[in-house]
């Protein structure tokens, strides 16, 4: 190859992959925000997603968007009550997708993320859950934020599967941004699975452990994300809901 030629190719790499970084783009229509005179901003909590009732999934509500993965199978996504409990249930088998809700809220009002979650089929491998090679894990939240600058940061609230436990975490390198990604473990392990557990974490220490100052932080994303690409494995995993709180 020439190197006439070189920067030519590699151009047009760039120029698909900012095709495919756009096609996946969803607009940001019924944003969840908290507002003042609305009477959420007075409220204790704010719910981001509710699966008392089910959801249409295609098309989704507005606010929502499913993201899938290029030659990855997506969950299976199905609603339906779990031990007496109305719940959304996310399936695997050698794949894995993202299930957004668009939100604009303030930290500094609703510092505290709480959820249920219910880990039915745990993940089966002997890969180290703590590479990319072993990178799968049952339940997820995805979660982006917006600083007071405008800089955009992201992480994962994961539940662990045999070598991470609750308090732990977890950094892998970030495609995109060459930069450490974390993800938080909330729970985790077999002897967990089975029965529903009921988590609430402070998003605000857990930003400031990991980017400093959360004043003027906003969660703009949340999203369940439950994957079985990497190990080939199966999962199931249930949520019943996620909202933010008030703090003490």
């Amino acid at each position: 190859m020439s190197r006439r030629r070189m920067p030519l190719r590699f151009a047009a790499v760039a120029g698909l992959l900012a095709v495919l970084m756009a096609c996946t783009e969803a607009p940001r229509n019924n944003v969840l925000v908290a507002v003042e005179g609305n009477g959420a901003d007075g409220a204790a909590a704010v719910v981001v997603m509710d699966f008392r009732q089910p959801m249409p999934l295609d098309p989704l509500p507005e606010g929502w968007r499913h993201r899938t993965f290029f030659r990855t199978d997506p969950m299976q996504i199905s609603f339906g009550p779990k031990q007496g409990r109305p719940a959304i249930r996310l399936a695997t088998e050698h794949g894995g997708s993202m299930l957004y809700r668009f939100t604009d809220i303030a930290l500094d009002k609703y510092p505290l993320l709480a959820w249920g979650w219910l880990v039915e089929q745990p993940i089966v491998s002997d890969i180290d859950e703590t590479t990319r090679a072993g990178d799968d894990h049952p339940a997820r939240l995805y979660l982006k934020f917006r600083a007071a600058d405008g800089q955009t940061r992201a992480m994962e609230i994961i539940w662990g599967n045999r070598a991470l436990h609750t308090g732990d975490w977890k950094y892998l390198e970030s495609f995109w941004r060459r930069s450490r990604f974390p993800h938080y473990v909330a729970r985790g392990g077999n002897e967990n699975a089975g029965r529903w557990h009921d988590e609430r974490v402070d998003l605000r220490a857990l930003y400031q452990q990991q980017w400093g100052n959360p004043q003027g932080v906003s969660l703009l994303e949340v999203a369940l994300f439950c994957d079985t690409d990497a190990t080939g494995a199966r999962s199931v995993a249930y949520f019943s809901g996620v909202r933010v709180e008030r703090g003490q």
